[in-house]
């Protein structure tokens, strides 16, 4: 059983992904542990993602002025888009995020896990750092305009805490 729940996990994370997401309420985000989001679907980190980018607003299109808009509840613009599509040979648009939480929340799941490792950092990734790297890109963790969002986010994670 445990071995057909891995394999499900690794060949099925999109159905992973709304598992994780939609079938929890914000209070029982707030009582989960974090972890890294890769491993154990970290949905308090997750959720204050999702809030801090769009409010929850799966519908959400932001960056109007860039020529790469941003979709969905996270806010995915092409350029994450297009590192998902090499590493798992799909041919997603950014657009589909829109909508779609589950593809949002798989692509971020991937980007956090295959950027925001102990392997690229030299340590243990914190919170901060997936949140940088979300927001800043692959090297996010180190640009000082990163800063405040990880302020909004920390925010958002207190108020979790708080709920």
């Amino acid at each position: 059983m445990f071995k057909l729940i891995v394999v499900c996990f690794f060949l099925i994370p999109s159905v992973w992904a709304l598992l994780v997401v939609s079938s929890v309420t914000p209070k029982q985000v707030a009582r989960l542990d974090s972890t890294e989001i890769t491993q154990r679907g970290d949905s308090k980190l997750l959720f204050a993602l999702i809030s801090v980018e769009s409010g929850g607003d799966d519908n959400a299109v932001g960056d109007l002025l860039l020529s790469n808009k941003a979709y969905g509840c996270l806010q995915i613009r092409q350029p994450a888009v297009d590192d998902y599509n090499r590493a798992n040979n799909t041919f997603h648009k950014a657009e589909d995020c829109r909508g779609n939480r589950s593809l949002s929340v798989s692509i971020c799941k991937w980007y956090l896990g295959h950027y925001a490792t102990s392997k690229r950092l030299g340590r243990t990734p914190t919170d901060e750092d997936r949140a940088r790297i979300w927001n800043g890109g692959p090297n996010g963790h180190r640009k000082p305009s990163t800063e405040s969002y990880w302020a909004k986010v920390k925010k958002a994670l207190a108020k979790q805490r708080e709920g």
